[in-house]
């Protein structure tokens, strides 16, 4: 079993995806070390649900902020109302994000699993540095996946322009999100501010309960027989949250310890691409 981990008062922790699954058991597992929260959701009842049950952990202060994560527009708005009222950022989760059976593209024209699994932590991130300087010992958490190993940069179907596969365009996220970390955690260099990754495993969360379609059934019945519970895939990155060594910069994490991407993921020559190809835009 994982050891206690150390009080968290005095943090305050900004939870993207906080409504649901690993990110809504995370945050009641930091609020019963005692960190305020910043819970980010797009349904109001169910930020409001997961307000009280973390009050209830022991929560000191809470506030939520209603969010379409999927729009650039949105991740910029809630990036500037966070930064009008929060005085400092110790904790960023960028851990909201989806896999669609089906290619919808959001009213900006992005294909929407990229859209929320990559370019949101993207900007987010960039937009919360002012922030987290702010802070002592910040430190930017990315909810990634083993699921990149089965990713591939393919620059010219980047959001199945030219082919879809849902599945696939989740892995090549996921895999977006490895070189993301890595290449921002090079820019960062010696900064005070930590950027890592973190797996949470095989979790039997609603994640992808909406979708369709023979992979979505395996998917299914794989998670409801082998997944973990949502407390022990958010574990890891309360973890990294709580102790008081600093992640490695850039780094990959799972069970508590450091894991070694795929070749892909460590392509610096991908992640300079990937990064200019983000930060340029439409």
């Amino acid at each position: 079993m994982p050891g206690p981990l150390p009080s968290m008062k005095g943090k305050v922790v900004l939870i993207t995806g906080a409504t649901r699954g690993i990110g809504r058991a995370g945050a009641e597992a930091m609020a019963a070390l005692g960190a305020e929260l910043i819970l980010i959701g797009r349904d109001p009842k169910r930020l409001q649900e997961v307000r009280a049950a973390c009050l209830a952990k022991g929560a000191p202060g809470i506030r939520t902020y209603q969010a379409d994560l999927s729009l650039r527009k949105e991740v910029a708005d809630l990036a500037h109302r966070v930064t009008a009222y929060e005085p400092s950022l110790d904790i960023l989760w960028n851990n909201a994000g989806g896999w669609f059976a089906e290619r919808i593209l959001t009213s900006e024209g992005y294909e929407r699993t990229w859209a929320m699994n990559h370019l949101a932590y993207f900007d987010l991130t960039q937009l919360l540095f002012p922030l987290l300087e702010k802070s002592d010992d910040p430190r930017v958490l990315c909810t990634a996946s083993e699921a990149h190993r089965w990713g591939k940069m393919k620059w010219d179907n980047l959001q199945g322009e030219k082919k879809w596969d849902g599945w696939r365009a989740y892995c090549h996220s996921k895999l977006a999100n490895l070189l993301y970390v890595a290449e921002q955690g090079r820019n960062l260099g010696d900064s005070k501010i930590r950027i890592c990754a973190v797996h949470p495993g095989l979790v039997n969360s609603a994640f992808g309960d909406e979708n369709q379609g023979i992979r979505s059934r395996a998917f299914l019945w794989l998670k409801r027989n082998f997944g973990r519970t949502n407390q022990q895939g958010a574990d890891t990155a309360v973890w990294l949250s709580a102790r008081a060594e600093r992640p490695r910069q850039g780094a990959y994490y799972s069970n508590r310890a450091e894991k070694i991407p795929s070749a892909g993921a460590r392509s610096s020559e991908d992640a300079r691409r990937l990064w200019q190809i983000t930060e340029a835009g439409p």
